[in-house]
């Protein structure tokens, strides 16, 4: 019943839930090759010392705002912001109250590559790749922002959490041509859009992927999100950046494409997960003994009872 979440050793049940996104950057060994992982800091909680810890950071690396800031533990883009300037950054600290990472921002095209390999295999796979796409709406130059947000076909399905979000900008009318990028996190539940980009996939890009996972012994089965400048560069597997890479439930994200056809994104689910299995037993098979039925059922309730971070505007 628990071989899928025993894909991943060197994860926390593979990365079902409650693993800490710090802890699994930290596990790459050796340092950047050919794929890098975006600059990033751990910090252990909130107040006025964890600002001033970002502040270090930001010195010490040469970098500036903005930056991105997001819980450690956390799902589905729950909590992760843009912050432009240290005031905004103080008040997510604040909000936020717990660890946390703050990241370098990385500009580009962004991508889910989910990428695998049994233990004994030579090379990997990548069985999906997913374009990552803002949210945005279009001005006019006569509608306003809440008007332009509630008669996109799209928008509107979050018309709750935007016209939340950007109360104080609802009544700006956008001129002509303006794009007002809604949700410029490339997470679905914020109303990102996915696109399959599978036709993509070429040998150099399993090969640098291979190169990279192999410097995380005990991964195997998981979803990097990454940014890169081109489509060209993803191809030809070069300036790759990782933000930050999701285990075994890290689902193939092409499917969430408009208009992709639920009974094949099922089918494609249920080989996901049918693969998972697979390298779970393959482990079994090497020794790694799959967790208990009651180990998995106390890691979701902690996920249920956890109060994850959610923010509105920084």
């Amino acid at each position: 019943m628990t071989l899928w979440t025993n894909c991943n050793p060197a994860m926390e049940v593979s990365g079902m839930a409650m693993e800490a996104k710090g802890d699994i950057l930290d596990a790459f060994q050796g340092g950047d090759q050919r794929v890098k992982i975006a600059r990033y800091l751990r910090v252990a909680g909130g107040g006025a010392s964890a600002f001033e810890e970002v502040r270090g950071f930001l010195e010490k690396e040469g970098l500036s705002y903005p930056i991105v800031l997001k819980p450690d533990y956390g799902q589905r883009g729950q909590g992760v912001e843009i912050v432009r300037d240290e005031a905004a950054a103080k008040r997510w600290i604040q909000a936020c109250g717990e660890g946390f990472m703050a990241q370098e921002m990385i500009g580009g095209l962004e991508f889910g590559v989910h990428w695998s390999k049994f233990p004994d295999d030579e090379v990997g796979e990548i069985a999906s790749l997913c374009g990552k796409h803002p949210q945005r709406v279009i001005g006019d130059g006569e509608s306003s922002l809440e008007r332009l947000i509630l008669r996109d076909e799209r928008a509107v399905m979050m018309a709750g959490y935007y016209l939340k979000k950007y109360a104080s900008r609802l009544t700006r009318v956008l001129d002509e041509g303006e794009e007002f990028v809604l949700a410029p996190i490339g997470t679905h539940s914020r109303g990102a859009v996915f696109t399959d980009e599978r036709a993509l996939v070429t040998e150099q890009l399993r090969e640098v992927f291979d190169e990279l996972s192999a410097r995380f012994p005990g991964f195997n089965f998981g979803r990097y999100d990454v940014k890169v400048p081109s489509i060209e560069d993803l191809q030809a597997g070069r300036n790759i950046v990782v933000l930050e890479l999701n285990g075994v439930m890290g689902e193939p994200a092409h499917i969430y494409q408009p208009g992709y056809p639920w009974r094949r994104g099922m089918q494609d689910l249920c080989g996901h997960f049918k693969k998972a299995a697979e390298i779970g037993e393959a482990w079994r098979e090497k020794g790694v003994r799959p967790p208990e039925p009651g180990d998995l059922l106390d890691i979701i309730r902690k996920h249920c009872e956890k109060d994850y971070l959610e923010v509105d505007q920084f």
